[in-house]
């Protein structure tokens, strides 16, 4: 990658969004505002690879839509090919949508958003070597942490790390599924935004 790139980077943001919260939100803003992105591709995930979600892919594209739409930040754009790939039967492997943005922005440099639960299984991604040399990653730091191994691991293989410093925050999708389990009166409301919280109660999901 040159540095002859005149505009921007592109955001690339990738996840099972199962559901999406605000730790999400956060970090997408956060790695925006501190990377000067124009651009952030929210790509849901159609048939994750590691570890199968427990909402369709229709149903977690429509959290995420409702939380932009929410957010309203126009840096933050809903990007579905790897849901219209995984319903054709087409592999939606996160090398296969680099492969596409490369295609489409030859000329754009890509940043990876990555969140640590992501980071902690990076080298199993299909062709992770390939990966860090076609984009950046940027990863979520959180104020007094030491890198893990992973990410020493990446940043010896050559990987290029942009750290995204954000407020520790606790919440993740697996907590929420455990909370809706229980019940509606034992969910956090806080934990995602209004709209997604009414969405998650309307449609019952993850009840047990």
């Amino acid at each position: 990658m040159t540095s002859a790139h005149h505009q921007p980077a592109l955001g690339l943001f990738g996840g099972r969004f199962d559901p999406v919260h605000r730790m999400h939100l956060r970090l997408a803003v956060a790695a925006a505002s501190q990377l000067n992105l124009t651009r952030v591709h929210w790509l849901v995930t159609g048939q994750p690879v590691h570890k199968p979600a427990e909402a369709s892919s229709q149903d977690r594209l429509k959290m995420t839509r409702l939380a932009l739409n929410w957010l309203a930040d126009e840096r933050m754009v809903l990007d579905d090919r790897e849901v219209r790939w995984a319903d054709q039967g087409l592999t939606n492997a996160s090398y296969k949508t680099i492969e596409s943005f490369r295609d489409e922005c030859p000329d754009r440099s890509l940043i990876w958003i990555l969140g640590e639960d992501q980071l902690e299984f990076f080298t199993q991604w299909q062709h992770w070597e390939w990966i860090i040399r076609q984009v950046e990653l940027a990863v979520c730091s959180r104020p007094s942490e030491q890198p893990g191994k992973t990410l020493s691991e990446l940043e010896r293989q050559g990987a290029v790390i942009r750290p995204v410093s954000i407020e520790p925050d606790h919440v993740s999708s697996t907590r929420i599924r455990e909370q809706l389990q229980e019940g509606w009166n034992f969910f956090n409301q806080e934990l995602v935004c209004p709209p997604v919280a009414s969405y998650l109660q309307t449609q019952k999901l993850y009840r047990a």
